[in-house]
């Protein structure tokens, strides 16, 4: 029983490479509301994959498959090249821009030292999704939006922590509470797409810069502060 679980749990991350592969082709077809609607059941699925992997404790029960690997390869696909795709024919970004951003993430994803001990992302987590969806939303000029595209591109080379939501000590359950919110607020904004209300954009950003807040703070006080 111990070992079905197990290798459930690995079915289910790799659900996330189907989803990513039909994002995709949602993408080529045109269907762009629906393409974010895949790639947010993705993310609930990346976002629960890793609790149930160590209640399982997959790597005692199914140690043939690498789930950390199978996660990373899936996490590239649907935070990289599929947001990466969309934003590209949604909003036309230029394609050197695009290249240097899926460059920058797979050796985000390929640094042994992404998740530091501590449970932070080191460097800019690809959490391109999100980057893509609000660059829509706000429909930055091309110009603008490349240069903030790029400047998250560079972020993932700094050795600079990030929160992770759902593992880092510190402030874990405002982080919770307020992503929790967060959340709510991006399904709305999922439902209403290209005619979400400006009030809704706008106060859905108390989550991000309580998250980039978050992370700037933890870089800059003292370690023994930051568990």
């Amino acid at each position: 029983m111990k070992k079905a679980a197990a290798y459930g749990v690995h079915l289910f991350t790799a659900l996330g490479a189907g989803l990513g592969l039909w994002a995709l082709i949602l993408t080529y077809n045109g269907f762009y509301k629906e393409t974010v609607w895949v790639l947010a059941v993705a993310a609930i699925i990346d976002s629960v994959d890793g609790a149930l992997a160590r209640l399982t404790q997959t790597k005692e029960h199914a140690p043939a498959i690498d789930g950390a690997l199978m996660d990373n390869i899936v996490d590239f696909i649907t935070w990289t090249i599929a947001p990466l795709l969309w934003i590209f024919a949604t909003m036309n970004i230029p394609t050197w821009v695009l290249v240097i951003c899926a460059i920058a993430s797979i050796f985000g994803f390929s640094n042994t030292k992404a998740k530091t001990d501590d449970h932070f992302f080191l460097g800019f987590p690809s959490y391109w999704n999100i980057v893509v969806f609000y660059i829509f939303l706000l429909e930055l000029p091309v110009t603008f939006a490349s240069a903030v595209l790029l400047m998250f591109a560079l972020v993932t080379f700094l050795p600079v922590k990030f929160v992770y939501p759902s593992r880092t000590k510190y402030l874990r359950p405002v982080t919770l509470i307020l992503g929790s919110i967060f959340t709510l607020q991006l399904i709305a904004l999922l439902y209403y797409f290209d005619q979400s209300p400006p009030w809704l954009i706008y106060s859905s950003f108390l989550f991000p810069f309580y998250y980039f807040g978050l992370s700037f703070f933890v870089n800059i006080k003292s370690p023994e502060t930051s568990r």
